[in-house]
């Protein structure tokens, strides 16, 4: 079975080994009344935490968000809609994530069609007709430069500004602001 390391799995793998390393202390180098409890303890940890790797590496993707009925709010900390901001960070358009796999950025133009339009916007110039792709994977969306003349960059909630490659998706988080361009996009 092929286990992919998270950081969590990581984590859980580590905590394992000290569990192991904390039953053969006691085994070998202890002879007092002790012993048997930290051997048990120890052997008691590693299998949990081995228990717990295993059971996160065959837990399935998460499905995609969907709509509830009555428009009532997602679970905390889903994406639910990217907003299109002004100068002044307000909004002036958006554009739901419900329901959706994946999503192009840029701009329409008779022949292509994308599902976020910037055409529209002040900086519309600085905008590809398809700039940017967003994808939902793994219960997690990702935003992805398509080869962009004047790239994609994502500010996170730390306020740093990150410039994307091209082909390389970057996850996404509520308040991370996209750079398409000059175009401003909130996620949120």
């Amino acid at each position: 079975m092929y286990l992919k390391m998270t950081n969590k799995r990581v984590v859980d793998l580590l905590l394992a080994l000290v569990g192991g390393a904390i039953a053969s202390v006691g085994y070998f180098y202890l002879e007092d009344w002790y012993r048997l409890p930290l051997v048990f303890s120890g052997l008691l940890l590693a299998v949990v935490f081995l228990i717990f790797m295993v059971r996160d590496g065959r837990a399935g993707p998460e499905p995609p968000v969907r709509p509830a009925d009555g428009g009532s709010v997602p679970p905390s900390g889903r994406l639910t809609e990217i907003v299109l901001l002004n100068e002044e960070d307000q909004a002036l358009t958006s554009w739901t994530l419900y329901g959706k796999t994946g999503m192009v950025i840029g701009r329409d133009s008779g022949e292509n069609q994308v599902n976020i339009n910037l055409a529209s916007s002040a900086y519309a110039s600085t905008v590809e007709i398809e700039h940017a792709a967003l994808n939902y994977a793994a219960g997690c969306w990702y935003v992805e430069d398509l080869d962009s003349k004047n790239g994609v960059s994502v500010q996170k909630e730390d306020k740093r500004k990150y410039k994307l490659a091209p082909g390389q998706p970057c996850r996404l988080s509520t308040g991370d602001i996209l750079y398409i361009g000059l175009v401003r996009l909130m996620v949120r």
